[in-house]
This record gives structure tokens, sequence and C-alpha cells, in this order.
């Protein structure tokens, strides 16, 4: 059974519970809905949204939900014991296995300008090949596709990474297997692809190729309510024993960001990731400060420092020149918000 089964065989066995299988990420019913849709049927999911709304947390959760899987240990193509087909299991007699959790069945690639399709596929390793020879395919150091056989890949930010690069991936999300460039090797890889975007208005975003984009399900994500903020802050933030930080506080921090989100004025508004320090650094500045729970001081000062570094102002605002005239603006009408 491949892992797209074993996704789906747990998705619906999660909904016969009456359990939701993406418990943790926080969105609307029908975004999660049509999250789930899109991985009970194969295919692989693209998520567009603003940093900071918990695209990596969805990808770290749909893991979890994969059942345990038996590796052949130290395989660097990830071999299962009984179907080795690498370059390192095959010329063996005796193979050791090991079990890898659903939550170590997850693989990362961070999308950046710099990413050359040797990161992803792989090159030869000149150590190996000294020692084997150039031809022999196991002086070949397998990249991250490899790597992601019987994985989730989940790869972040993907419309940073150059369009050479993005091409490398349409083998493997059309065939399940990638060529070694080089060798007479074609490595399977049993993956289903979870991949996130920002807006093109953000810094150092490009557009994603048609013919990768054609093999995704691109869904848009926005940022949580109040109310989803709020739950995020509490279960996702750190608590500052023994400060103790009233609901009161934590929506006045979630109405701060929010109302930030809706002004004109801000071509990068504060993300979830901004409340969660404003959150934790108010904890903190209490306690500095020998008090035992969290005031609306205590939030409007960190939030003056937090955001001062965290928004970027629109060239066209009147407050470009003054940003912290905007952030005092922000707190005090978010106040009537």
């Amino acid at each position: 059974m491949g892992l797209r089964e074993d996704l789906r065989k747990a998705i619906l066995n999660k909904l016969k519970k009456n359990e939701d299988p993406l418990e943790g990420f926080f969105t609307s019913e029908e975004m999660e809905e049509a999250i789930l849709a899109v991985l009970v049927s194969g295919r692989h999911l693209l998520l567009e949204g603003p940093p900071g709304i918990g695209k990596t947390t969805v990808a770290k959760i749909i893991a979890r939900l994969l059942p345990p899987a038996k590796v052949v240990k130290g395989c660097r193509y990830v071999c299962a014991p009984d179907k080795p087909t690498c370059p390192d299991c095959l010329g063996k007699t005796k193979l050791k296995s090991q079990t890898l959790s659903g939550e170590e069945r997850f693989i990362r690639i961070q999308g950046s300008p710099e990413m050359m399709p040797e990161d992803l596929v792989g090159d030869i390793d000149p150590v190996l090949a000294m020692r084997l020879g150039i031809q022999d395919p196991r002086a070949f150091n397998p990249g991250k596709i490899q790597k992601s056989h019987r994985k989730i890949m989940f790869i972040d930010e993907l419309n940073r990474v150059p369009q050479r690069t993005q091409n490398t991936l349409l083998q493997v999300l059309e065939e399940g297997s990638v060529t070694i460039s080089g060798f007479d090797i074609e490595a399977q890889v049993d993956t289903l692809v979870v991949a996130t975007e920002n807006p093109e208005e953000y810094a150092g975003a490009e557009r994603i190729s048609e013919n990768l984009g054609d093999r995704f399900e691109r869904l848009s994500i926005d940022y949580p309510t109040v109310e989803q903020e709020m739950e995020i802050l509490k279960l996702y933030g750190k608590k500052i024993k023994p400060v103790e930080m009233p609901d009161k506080m934590t929506q006045k921090i979630v109405t701060i960001s929010q109302y930030a989100r809706s002004l004109k004025d801000l071509d990068c508004p504060p993300s979830v990731r901004s409340s969660l320090s404003i959150y934790e650094q108010a904890q903190a500045l209490a306690q500095i400060k020998g008090r035992s729970k969290v005031t609306t001081k205590d939030v409007e000062k960190v939030t003056r420092t937090i955001l001062k570094g965290r928004i970027s102002v629109s060239g066209e605002s009147k407050h470009y020149e003054h940003p912290e005239h905007l952030i005092e603006q922000i707190i005090e009408e978010s106040e009537g918000g």
C-alpha cells in the first residue's frame, strides 16, 4: 500500500470516529474540507497565503496522520525492506530495518532563490567517486526528492525557487519517479507534495511555472478570525510561569493585529507570528517588572517594539517617514474596532 492510500485511510478513519484530521490547524470549515478532499483524492497540494498563517503547521499535521513505516536502516533512498530498489540495497544480501513514525515521514525543503537543481535531485559525491569510480551509481548522493520516498515532501515558499529548479519536480509529480542523470537508474519516489507560496507582492516571490502549477491543486488561505487567532495563541504561544495572561489581553493582542491588517497603509501587515511574539513578550515584560499578570501597558509596550520591526509601511502612506505614528494609531484605534 502506497503513501497516498495510507493517508487516505488515516483521514477517513479519523472522520469515521468524528475526529478532526487537521486538529491544531485553524481555518474555515470550507477550507478544511477542500484540503481534505485534495488529500483523499491523492493530489498534490499548493497552499497560497501570507506568511505566518499555519501553512507549515498543516503540512506537519498531515504527516502525523501517516502510520509508521518500515525502512531499510541507513538507506539513502528510504527503501522498504521487502522491496529494495536502490543501488545501495540491491547489492546486499542482508538488510536491517527500522521503523519511522508518521511524524518522521516528513521532508522539509526551504525554497530560496539560490536553490539549484542538484539540491533537489542530488549530485556525484567526489569522495565516493574516487573510491568506487565515477560510473558507479553508489557514488551518487541522492537529493531531497529521493529522500522523500514514502514521506510527505513539504516545500516551503516554492515560488522563491528559480523556475529552472522548480522544473526538476515535474517527473516526480507526474510519474512518481526521478531519473538519475548520468546513470541508467530511475529511482521510485512514492511521495505526496505539500507546497506553499506567498503572494506575488512579497519580496523574493517568483511565478510558479505553468507546467508545475498544473500538477498541483491550489488553495488560498486567508488570515484566521479573531476567535481562531486567540486559539492559536493559547495553543502555540509559550506560557511563562507564573505569569497569567488574561483572555482580555489575548483578545487585545489579536484585535491589534487584525486591525493593522485592515489598513491600506501597510505593504506587509503583522502576521500571526507577530501576535505570538507580542503574546510571549508581554508575559516576559510582566515578569521582568515583578508582576504576576499581564496588563494593558505590557501589551502596548511590546507591541510598539515588535511592530516597528515587523511591519512595512507603504511608500504612499503619510506615515512612511514616521511609522511609529502609525503604530500609535493602530494601538489606539484598534480599541474601538
